[in-house]
């Protein structure tokens, strides 16, 4: 046990001192990045003023000198050969229009994208330059014609509703005179029509005046009772009655039903003087004709009624829709109203930081749809990539081609060409008829070739266990005292931008997915700025797309 204990604490002894010098280099390093991106600091340091100027983007690789070989070219999409510009043994310049497909619908896309460009181009450079004085005057107008819209909506809300109420009062107005027309006609039925047809005619028990089946009679007389009370109960209704849509609409239902228990006599009547046995044809006649006329006119009452019922419903029905359509008008304008006072608002307030940052990233957007609807017509286009002479010439006007598939060889015009294997990593930073300066190691760096890049071999190939594609380059200048197998120092430009703000790379740091970089706000005072960066330089410049300005000064600090 003691032994144990001796080894442990002979490990620690060793163990401790290194901890300690761990943890001193760690504080440091944290120190020493604080010391640098600390915008507080007071240490010495210089300053370098932002300009704009034009960044190139290259990769650099080294290639061998090989004599010149064929270029075979092919669509790179199919379709339907439209011109064919060169034949067999045509000297072809590079850069030059071989043959195209039908690309009509391409060249629009193209000619859309680039007007959404301009577009949104106009669009930032308002939001920059602010409203003008016209713009807020067409934003005031607009409000004051929104205002005008809410008010003839509100009156012609309130005209729809008056309207409407006038309608169906004066609906309800014809359903009394309806309605005591009904009971007239019902009285005149009954007192004045069938009067001679029974005895005590309003008591609890009439009585027929003629002999017919005992079944008929009690039917008849049972009927007559219950229509003498139908109507005085209906009398009664009407003098009570009160002019509203609550008093109304219920009595017509109650005067349906007594005119229907009024008709349901009359049909017993008849089969009453059908069965008799003492009237003569003559009499049964006349009382066929009394009983008839009666049932006619309360029939007619009836109909009155019914067609009043209907009328007031599709005047209500009407109503609603009207009144509906009034109130959406209504709220249309309310809501008219309110975004033209928000635009106006807005107009006055000026445009904010994010809405320049977004318009900006629309601009971008419509830019890349413009280079990738230029890059899709590209496609239906064969361009020689070399000077030269053309071997092959397949291609004929109106065939249909697949993609891919050779129609058209050039030979260079020009001895040489060079050779070169570029790492996986650039690759696909390089495009066909990308410019490149070569110097050759025979005639010294003060001695530059151009060129453009005519292949790119679409397999790679492995050199030391990295993957490299070969990319092969055509002189484009004079190749006199060029030999096969100089060695080569390639730079080839793979992007460009000109006219834009630049930064040191070196000068900008990385922090949680944000490049971030140091300026002078005033003297001795330092600030700490997220940046947008775009393209990076092979000079070691970067372009800076936000967050900086012309003329602003970068604070760089003195290694002293």
């Amino acid at each position: 046990m003691p032994e144990t204990k001796l080894l442990k604490n002979k490990r620690n002894f060793f163990l401790r001192p290194l901890g300690i010098i761990l943890i001193i280099a760690i504080l440091f390093a944290g120190w020493g990045v604080w010391a640098f991106f600390d915008p507080n600091q007071k240490e010495n340091y210089f300053t370098e003023t932002v300009k704009t100027g034009n960044i190139v983007r290259e990769v650099s690789v080294t290639g061998r000198v090989k004599p010149a070989q064929e270029v075979n070219l092919a669509f790179e999409r199919s379709g339907k050969i439209s011109t064919v510009n060169i034949q067999v043994g045509g000297k072809a310049v590079a850069g030059q229009i071989l043959a195209f497909l039908e690309n009509g619908e391409l060249a629009s896309q193209v000619s859309q994208a680039e007007a959404s460009l301009q577009k949104e181009q106009i669009k930032l450079n308002e939001l920059k330059i602010g409203a003008r004085a016209e713009d807020l005057q067409i934003y005031r107008t607009k409000v004051e014609n929104a205002q005008r819209s809410l008010a003839d909506a509100q009156k012609n809300l309130t005209d729809v509703k008056a309207k409407a109420e006038v309608d169906l009062a004066n609906l309800y107005d014809d359903s009394i005179n309806i309605l005591r027309d009904a009971f007239a006609k019902s009285e005149d039925a009954l007192s004045e029509q069938i009067d001679e047809l029974f005895s005590n005619d309003n008591t609890t028990s009439p009585a027929l005046t003629f002999y017919t089946s005992t079944q008929s009679k009690n039917n008849a007389e049972e009927q007559r009772w219950k229509a003498g009370v139908e109507l005085e109960t209906f009398e009664n209704e009407i003098n009570s009655l009160q002019n509203t849509p609550s008093g109304i609409d219920p009595e017509l239902i109650l005067a349906r039903s007594h005119l229907e228990t009024i008709q349901n006599l009359f049909t017993t009547l008849i089969k009453a003087i059908n069965y008799s046995g003492n009237l003569t044809q003559a009499v049964a006649s006349s009382y066929r004709t009394s009983v008839n006329t009666a049932r006619t006119n309360v029939n007619a009452a009836l109909t009155d009624i019914t067609n009043q019922q209907q009328a007031i419903a599709t005047q209500k029905a009407a109503n609603n829709s009207s009144i509906t359509t009034a109130q959406t008008a209504l709220s249309a304008a309310k809501n008219t109203l309110a975004t033209s006072q928000d635009e106006l608002a807005l107009k006055i307030a000026g445009s904010s930081a994010e809405q320049i940052a977004a318009q900006e990233a629309q601009v971008r957007y419509a830019l890349a749809n413009v280079q990738n609807a230029k890059a899709q017509l590209e496609k239906t286009i064969i361009r020689s990539p070399i000077k030269g002479t053309t071997t092959k010439q397949d291609a004929k006007k109106g065939e249909i081609v697949s993609a891919n598939s050779p129609l058209i060889s050039v030979v260079s015009s020009q001895k040489f060409e060079i050779e070169s294997n570029v790492p996986e990593v650039d690759i696909a930073k390089i495009k066909i008829n990308n410019p490149a300066k070569i110097t050759l190691d025979t005639f010294g760096s003060g001695v530059i070739f151009n060129a453009i890049v005519v292949s790119i071999d679409p397999g790679e190939s492995l050199i030391e266990g990295v993957a490299t594609y070969k990319v092969k380059l055509q002189f484009t200048d004079d190749e006199t005292g060029i030999k096969p197998g100089m060695t080569a120092n390639i730079d080839i430009e793979t992007d460009k931008r000109t006219n834009v703000l630049l930064a040191p790379q070196r000068l900008i740091a990385q922090r949680s997915g944000n490049s971030i970089i140091l300026i002078e706000k005033a003297p001795g005072e330092i600030e700490e700025r997220v940046i947008e960066i775009g393209l990076k330089g092979s000079d070691g410049s970067t372009e800076v797309i936000s967050g900086l300005k012309e003329g602003e000064k970068l604070a760089i600090k003195n290694k002293d």
